[in-house]
């Protein structure tokens, strides 16, 4: 059966979509800089913001130190950024995220990775809904809006998460799904899934605050994971905020791990 993967590819085929989504979100804005060093990948995006810039350790047997791991990060961002993020692995990162707690580092989250093994039963169409698939510049402006508005309670600045979005044809691409659901004739909440490595991996969902608890973010997370899962994709996966884990976990999605997220300063 296409789907039949098992849970320790899963967490592998996970790791390598979150890191594809930030190098394709990068490479959406003109001036970043992306640096594979090995099983290190370090972002250094045009936006000045430190949820933009990012480190990511995709080592799976890396015998180094945490301490020179860290100091190895910082020396690439010292001079560009004042600090970054770096995004580890609850199931292969414990001796740098350790290391991170002792030295005091901003832990911004931990969010869960969670994975949907198949395709969902759509919740009824919330009133007065409807549901546009993202296939022109207007309608990635549209989305970015929503999302730039939505990701305020994340402590995301407006101007860096619609700029991700301000440069239309450097975001569609055949292996993204984007989708906008219209309340009453108004855009008003998003999902996106981007396909890599045999799954798909959900992010940028969003609903303005003005019309949540309506069932739009379970509605439209759910026919994009289902389109995802048409198109190919052997299992679909996302990392959760506080916001929508409660409602991933009704939709049948199972958390496999956590992703501790850290600000870091390049000093």
């Amino acid at each position: 059966m296409k789907n039949s993967i098992n849970d320790t590819d899963v967490v592998r085929l996970a790791d390598l979509n979150q890191v594809q989504f930030w190098c394709d979100g990068a490479n959406w804005v003109p001036g970043s800089e992306i640096l594979l060093q090995r099983d290190l990948v370090l972002i250094d995006s045009a936006l000045d913001f430190p949820g933009c810039n990012a480190a990511f350790n995709l080592s799976e047997d890396s015998a180094e130190k945490p301490e020179d791991f860290i100091a190895k990060i910082k020396s690439f961002f010292s001079g560009r950024k004042q600090a970054f993020s770096l995004i580890l692995r609850g199931h292969a990162d414990k001796p740098i995220i350790e290391y991170c707690n002792n030295k005091n580092e901003f832990l911004v989250a931990e969010q869960p990775g969670m994975v949907l093994d198949s395709p969902v039963k759509v919740a009824s169409v919330p009133v007065g809904a409807r549901l546009y698939w993202v296939k022109n510049a207007k309608e990635i402006r549209d989305f970015g809006q929503i999302v730039s508005e939505a990701y305020l309670d994340l402590a995301y600045p407006e101007e860096c998460s619609k700029g991700y979005f301000a440069h239309p044809k450097r975001v569609m691409n055949p292996y993204t799904i984007m989708a906008v659901v219209h309340l009453d004739g108004e855009p008003v909440s998003t999902a996106m899934a981007m396909l890599s490595h045999g799954i798909a991996g959900i992010y940028w969902v969003g609903t303005l605050k003005k019309v949540r608890e309506r069932g739009l973010a379970e509605y439209v997370v759910g026919e994009v994971c289902n389109k995802a899962f048409n198109m190919g994709a052997r299992k679909v996966i996302l990392q959760a905020s506080k916001f929508g884990e409660p409602i991933y976990l009704k939709m049948g999605f199972r958390e496999f791990t956590r992703y501790p997220w850290f600000i870091c300063s390049s000093e």
